[in-house]
């Protein structure tokens, strides 16, 4: 292992050791901390510079963050059903996750996905549980409404509302923003000032076990040296659907060929940690349009005092401003005044992209740890359309995005369409063109899925099978994708996991959770 020793530290020997500090491990840490009146560690890997601040915090100006100092820098291995193209897959780091550079989309998880969470915990949670612990998580966040929008989600606003299914209206999506500022996650800890949780900036190697029971982790500090610091009670995995199943490889937690391929001691045998990886693919129809030029360069002075003196004008965009559910809720989409691919590089014209995904997509995909070294990046191999029904699902969704164009006789503000082009025309060339220009939503989950079967690697009380005192609570519990963007229903799980964990504490794990 790297460093030159290692030793073992207290921090004042922790209550809890939360791993991860975005949008779950904040809410785990300042939620388990009120509930259970105890010290929490909180860890979260180290920036070595920030993204400027004006990226920071200007909505408009969050695709700048990817690639940032404050991205982990992911990408995939090449995907044959993707032209053998490699992704990148933004993960954030820092203080926040994700939430620090993320389109900020508030999306509540649908009646749907509650009742399939509810399926999956054998009705060990209810229906009730689940809203009181989203409204509860909607209070704290206190997303806020589009202060403005561009002309192409003007456009789409006044012409979509015969598209969308019975139940649901075309939105314009509510964001995680304050007064037209980017909020994060990490905001929580400042919110909700508590002297009980403490945050360390350090890389994570492993948990430590001992006889079955997770006592503490293994950190690594950016010159190499290895502390172990041990806690009271127990660790919270937080560390999201990519950070929290490689920290637990390394750990000796997940397949055994795998562990001894890589001369890891077997800790605790789970085939699942890793596997079920899933994640909504956008395809996007890019068009050239009759409205302004919408660039990120394009900051006027009166854009700049719009934003700074009442947090409005163009600086507010998320771009991804507006979409909703489409046939049955089997298709979202997310529209952007942009050319998907290219922005935020400038363009001469007025663009739209409508960006469309399957909100069920049935392909998974499955990651796994390159070495035993912590700085090595794990190998994440998509599964993108490895299921057939998912790539004739898009076809579809292109052909019905067309033919809605058609119906509403959308000249007078679509030039041309530039993307997937005029001449293709066929389902087989559609989907050529889906290989080539399909992108992530960035919406990994699943790979350490909660169930109450038990070949699934966490119970339905955040416990993990065959080891006490070892926990997680973020989007690689969520047994596949939601309908929507994720982030909420990530949330609202760490809200109902802390009461759970807090209730195993003080003995009384029947008790039914007070969220």
């Amino acid at each position: 292992m790297p460093g030159s020793g290692v030793k073992t530290v207290s921090l004042s020997r922790p209550d809890y050791i939360v791993v991860g500090a975005g949008s779950a491990g904040c809410v785990m840490a300042s939620r388990l901390a009120h509930l259970t009146g105890g010290r929490i560690l909180l860890v979260e890997a180290p920036t070595v510079t920030e993204a400027p601040a004006n990226d920071r915090n200007r909505p408009r100006h969050w695709l700048r963050l990817l690639g940032s100092p404050n991205d982990w820098n992911h990408a995939t291995e090449p995907t044959p059903t993707l032209a053998n193209r490699r992704l990148a897959w933004p993960r954030g780091r820092g203080l926040g996750g994700s939430s620090r550079i993320n389109a900020m989309i508030w999306f509540p998880p649908t009646p749907s996905d509650l009742e399939s969470l509810r399926a999956a915990s054998g009705g060990q949670w209810s229906r009730q549980l689940l809203d009181e612990a989203l409204e509860s998580i909607e209070t704290m966040v206190a997303p806020e409404s589009p202060r403005w929008l561009s002309d192409a989600g003007q456009w789409f606003m006044r012409h979509a509302n015969h598209l969308c299914d019975t139940e649901h209206q075309p939105m314009v999506y509510h964001r995680c923003n304050r007064n037209g500022r980017r909020w994060n996650a990490g905001q929580l800890l400042a919110d909700f000032s508590d002297q009980r949780i403490t945050v360390l900036r350090a890389n994570v190697d492993r948990v430590e076990v001992s006889d079955q029971r997770v006592v503490g982790i293994r950190v690594v500090s950016n010159s190499g040296d290895c502390e172990t610091i041990l806690c009271r009670h127990g660790v919270v995995m937080c560390a999201g659907a990519i950070g929290t199943p490689t920290i637990l490889m390394r750990s000796g937690i997940g397949s055994d060929e795998l562990l001894r391929r890589h001369q890891i001691p077997v800790r605790a045998e789970q085939e699942g940690v890793g596997k079920n990886l899933s994640d909504h693919l956008l395809m996007p129809l890019v068009y050239a349009t009759r409205g302004n030029s919408f660039s990120s360069e394009q900051n006027s002075v009166r854009d700049i005092a719009r934003w700074q003196i009442a947090g409005t004008g163009k600086l507010v965009s998320n771009i991804a401003e507006c979409g909703g559910l489409f046939q049955n809720q089997s298709l979202q989409l997310h529209v952007t005044p942009t050319h998907y691919l290219t922005y935020p590089k400038a363009s001469a014209t007025g663009m739209m992209t409508l960006g469309i995904n399957l909100t069920q997509p049935k392909s998974r995909g499955e990651l796994e740890i390159s070495s035993a070294l912590p700085a090595d990046p794990p190998k994440i191999n998509t599964g993108y359309l490895s299921d057939p029904d998912d790539l004739a699902g898009l076809v579809k969704g292109v052909n019905w995005a067309r033919r809605w164009l058609q119906s509403i006789e959308a000249n007078d503000w679509i030039v041309e369409e530039i993307i997937p082009g005029a001449k293709r025309v066929s389902d087989d060339a559609i989907a050529k063109t889906v290989a080539r220009f399909a992108q992530t939503l960035y919406h990994p989950v699943g790979t350490c899925r909660f169930g109450h079967h038990i070949d699934t690697p966490v119970d339905p009380k955040f416990q993990f099978r065959n080891l006490d005192c070892l926990w997680c609570a973020d989007a690689s519990v969520l047994p596949g994708p939601t309908i929507g963007n994720p982030n909420a229903t990530v949330m609202t799980l760490a809200w109902m996991a802390a009461a759970s964990i807090s209730e195993q504490a003080i003995g009384e794990p029947n008790r039914r959770p007070s969220f």
